[in-house]
């Protein structure tokens, strides 16, 4: 499978393309880049001719010699891209989240399943070991039945972007339509995951505690109801406390992160059980490296067998209108039923359609100007 990356930032270049060049039955033959170093950088690491590396996605979309297409730009352009790709024949492996818009995701989706293609979201945290370690435990009753998540991601890394091009890009609803709920939504489906389910409503506090001049939330604070189950996904850039809490009909698993702190930006430390068979622990692989390889070989399986990818088009949709639905709860300040009205402003614009919500002036999406709202 001939594939092409479009979009050459951090995550590619450290991540999504050694991942690439050491999968078997797959060959990186295009890259696509606005900047000129990342291009480079791209295509130096992937031996491609220069003319291989170019500065418009269209060439490469283009092009009959390309497969599939490996989608890692900004979300607010994603669909653009993909709709392209797909009108052109090719599979799409796209990372997270799809789109600014559960209606833009969903159109991808359509189209995907209309023109016969793979559609992959880069769900890659259910690949690391050590969550699959946890899973396995709660797949084993050790613990009994999973009553209550709890998934905090207090200290994410406040990383910027690519500098050749916009380095503070995810702090712009514009681009990225959201803060660190968007950009860190691997929380978001590690919970669906745990309890092998969609979550059915969601309540949130959504704030930005530092006026670094972005109009998205730098703190989320998220609860989400599954049809047998609760989950909170507690959500910041800065230095707050890591790790996840499992609460069973049987017993309980803590996962202790190195400092406390905020995987994987630190590596995970020690996973405590205290289940039916008493008190044990596993060290759990400390680095999570394999992830990108995994999906990139679960998305060359599934174009070859035509069955499902690890995370399809339809669960990357469902993530993102779990993300969207949050903000929306924190702004409103009361739950929010899952999935989300299909005419609904936030259905159909994302974050962005809070502005057209009316916000009780307690608000702190309004207080603050998030998302569009104004005070």
């Amino acid at each position: 499978m001939r594939i092409a990356i479009i979009g050459c930032g951090n995550v590619v270049l450290n991540g999504h393309l050694p991942a690439l060049l050491g999968v078997p039955d797959i060959q990186v033959g295009a890259v696509a880049d606005p900047t000129p170093e990342r291009r480079r950088a791209a295509r130096d690491s992937a031996g491609l001719d220069e003319g291989d590396a170019v500065a418009d996605w269209r060439q490469v979309v283009a092009r009959p010699d390309i497969d599939a297409v490996l989608i890692a730009t900004p979300q607010a352009v994603r669909p653009e891209i993909a709709l392209a790709a797909i009108a052109a024949g090719k599979h799409l492996l796209c990372e997270k989240p799809l789109a600014l818009a559960p209606a833009d995701a969903h159109a991808m989706v359509d189209a995907a399943r209309a023109r016969g293609v793979v559609l992959a979201t880069v769900h890659n945290y259910t690949l690391i070991p050590v969550y699959r370690a946890i899973k396995s435990v709660i797949v084993s009753g050790e613990i009994g039945e999973l009553e209550v998540a709890t998934l905090n991601f207090l200290g994410v890394e406040d990383r910027p972007g690519n500098p050749d091009f916009q380095p503070r890009w995810r702090h712009a609803l514009a681009s990225a339509g959201g803060g660190v709920l968007m950009d860190m939504l691997h929380a978001v489906y590690l919970a669906g995951w745990l309890f092998d389910a969609l979550p059915i409503s969601v309540s949130a506090i959504v704030d930005r505690r530092r006026d670094d001049g972005g109009d998205v939330e730098d703190l989320a604070l998220v609860q989400y109801r599954y049809p047998r189950g609760y989950a909170a996904v507690n959500m910041a850039w800065g230095h707050g406390p890591g790790g996840i809490e499992l609460t069973g009909t049987h017993g309980r698993l803590v996962l202790v992160n190195d400092g406390f702190g905020t995987h994987p930006f630190v590596d995970p430390n020690c996973i405590h059980v205290v289940g039916t068979g008493g008190h044990r622990q596993i060290v759990p692989e400390r680095h999570g490296g394999g992830s990108f390889g995994a999906i990139a070989a679960g998305f060359r399986d599934a174009v070859a067998s035509g069955e499902s990818p690890i995370a399809d088009g339809t669960a990357g949709a469902a993530v993102l209108e779990a993300v969207v639905g949050a903000y929306a709860a924190g702004a409103l300040g009361q739950d929010v039923a899952l999935p989300l009205d299909s005419k609904g402003p936030v259905y159909a614009h994302g974050a962005a359609g809070i502005a057209h919500l009316e916000l009780p002036v307690t608000s702190p999406v309004r207080q603050r100007n998030l998302f569009g709202a104004t005070s």
